[in-house]
C-alpha cells in the first residue's frame, strides 16, 4: 500500500462527525452558510434543519409550526426547516413570483376558500372547484361548479367538512351535501344578503335590514330551517364559535363606535363590546377570548373579551379600510385593503408597524387598476389575492424572484394608533 493511499483512507470527512463536533462546527456559519450546506449532503441538511432551523422556524410568521396552525393544514406539500426558513425570509422581503388566473370581463366581489388540495372560487352565480398542482399554484380548468335552480349573485359562502352552505345577494341560500342542493328563499328578495355561517345544526343569515337564525331539522328525509331568533340591525359579518354557543357580529355602521356585538344564543342575550369601530367589514375568531375585525376606519382590531379592550390595533399607512382579514394561526396577520389590490402583512406581537406591503402587478386587461382586495386565502408557500377581474396568486418559494420590498416606504417613523 503506497504512503498516499494511506494518508487517504486515514482522512475524515465531515459528515464521519458525531452530532456534538458538528453543532459546534455550524456555531460559526452564518444563516446563509447553513442553507448552502443543507444543499450539500442529505446527512448535514438532516443535522441543520433538525437542531438549527426547527427551532429558527419555530414561530416564524407565516411559515411557523408551532403547535401546528391552521396555515400548516392547507398547505400543499410538506415543507422541510430549511425550506420554510427560506420562504419566511421571502416573505418579510417581499420576494415572489407573481401569476394571473380567470381573468373575468365583468367586475365582481370574488370570495375565496383554501384547502389542501382545492380551491373553493366564486364566480356570479357558480361556486367554482379548481384543482391545486405541483408544477404551479392551481389548475386552469375548474374540477366541478356548483349551483343550484335558481340565479343571483353568490355574496356569501362557508363550508365545514362535507357541507357548503351559500348565500345569494337575493336573500336565497341553499346546503350543499353530497352532490345535492337544498334550496331556501331566507329572506326577501328586496333585501340585499351580506354573509352566511353555520355551526352544527345553527345556521345564520345576515342582510342590509336583518339577521337571522336558523335551527336545522331533518323530518322523513326531508331537511328545513326553522327560524330561531332575529336581531333587527344590519350586521355586515356574523361568525358562530365552534360549538355554536356564541355569535359574533360586526355592524355596518355604529354611529357611538361600538360595532362589535356578542351574541349568546341559549339566552338570546345580546352584549356589545368595547371595540371602538365605527363599522367592521370582516372578522374572524382567534379562539375563545380573541376576535380579529376589519375596519373602515383604516384599522384591523385584536379584541380580547377577557379584558373588555382592544389589545392591538394595526393600523394601514395609507389610510385605507380592510375589507377582509386572514389569520395564519399563529402571529401572522394579512389585511387586504381598499385600493390598489394591496395586502399588508402585520406581526400580532408588534402592532405599530406593518411588516411588508404587497401590491399585484396592473394588469393590462384590466380598464380600473385601482381594485379592492375583496378576499384573501394563504397556506405557507402562496397568497392569493381576489380582484375585481381576476385572481392573483403570490409564490414566496422563488428564491431568485425580484425583491419588491416596501417596509422602509416610510423614512420617519409609523404612526402609532391610539386604542
Amino acid at each position: 500500500m503506497s504512503s498516499m493511499e494511506s494518508i487517504n483512507r486515514k482522512q475524515l470527512r465531515i459528515t464521519d462527525l458525531n452530532l456534538d463536533c458538528l453543532l459546534r462546527i455550524l456555531d460559526y456559519c452564518s444563516e446563509q452558510d447553513c442553507l448552502n450546506l443543507c444543499r450539500v449532503h442529505r446527512t448535514l441538511r438532516n443535522v441543520i434543519g433538525q437542531n438549527i432551523f426547527y427551532m429558527k422556524t419555530l414561530d416564524s410568521l407565516m411559515c411557523g409550526h408551532r403547535n401546528y396552525p391552521r396555515i400548516s393544514q392547507r398547505t400543499y406539500n410538506s415543507l422541510s426547516y430549511a425550506t420554510r426558513l427560506s420562504i419566511a425570509r421571502n416573505w418579510l422581503q417581499g420576494r415572489y413570483r407573481e401569476y394571473e388566473y380567470y381573468h373575468h370581463a365583468q367586475m365582481f366581489p370574488t370570495k375565496l376558500l383554501l384547502e389542501r388540495n382545492l380551491l373553493y372560487v366564486t364566480h356570479m352565480d357558480y361556486l367554482r372547484v379548481y384543482g391545486r398542482a405541483n408544477n404551479e399554484p392551481l389548475q386552469r380548468r375548474y374540477q366541478q361548479e356548483i349551483s343550484s335552480s335558481s340565479r343571483g349573485d353568490i355574496s356569501s359562502f362557508t363550508k365545514k367538512r362535507d357541507t357548503i352552505f351559500v348565500g345569494r345577494v337575493t336573500g336565497n341560500c341553499y346546503i350543499w351535501e353530497d352532490g345535492f342542493a337544498n334550496e331556501y328563499q331566507l329572506h326577501s328578495a328586496k333585501e340585499y344578503l351580506h354573509c352566511v355561517d353555520f355551526e352544527d345544526d345553527l345556521y345564520v343569515t345576515s342582510t342590509n335590514v336583518c339577521a337571522k337564525l336558523w335551527r336545522r331539522t331533518n323530518e322523513l328525509g326531508l331537511l328545513d330551517l326553522e327560524q330561531v331568533a332575529e336581531l333587527p340591525q344590519e350586521y355586515k359579518v356574523l361568525k358562530l364559535s365552534e360549538g355554536g354557543e356564541r355569535l359574533y357580529g360586526g355592524l355596518y355602521t355604529e354611529a357611538d363606535r361600538q360595532a362589535l356585538r356578542e351574541y349568546d344564543v341559549e339566552s338570546g342575550k345580546e352584549t356589545t363590546l368595547n371595540s371602538n369601530t365605527l363599522s367592521i367589514y370582516d372578522l374572524l375568531i382567534k379562539d375563545e377570548n380573541v376576535l380579529f375585525t376589519g375596519n373602515f376606519d383604516t384599522t384591523c382590531r385584536m379584541y380580547d373579551r377577557r379584558s373588555h379592550r382592544d389589545e392591538a390595533v394595526f393600523e394601514d399607512p395609507f389610510d385605507s379600510s380592510f375589507y377582509c382579514i386572514e389569520y395564519d394561526g399563529l402571529y401572522a396577520l394579512l389585511c387586504g385593503a381598499k385600493y390598489h389590490s394591496r395586502v399588508n402583512l402585520y406581526d400580532i406581537r408588534m402592532p405599530n408597524k406593518y411588516q411588508q406591503l404587497y401590491f399585484p402587478r396592473r394588469s393590462k386587461r384590466a380598464k380600473h387598476p385601482s381594485s379592492p382586495v375583496y378576499s384573501i386565502a394563504c397556506d405557507n408557500r402562496y397568497l392569493l389575492i381576489a380582484t375585481d377581474h381576476n385572481l392573483r396568486v403570490f409564490d414566496f418559494k422563488q428564491n431568485y424572484a425580484e425583491c419588491r420590498d416596501y417596509r422602509n416606504i416610510f423614512s420617519d417613523k409609523q404612526r402609532i394608533p391610539t386604542l
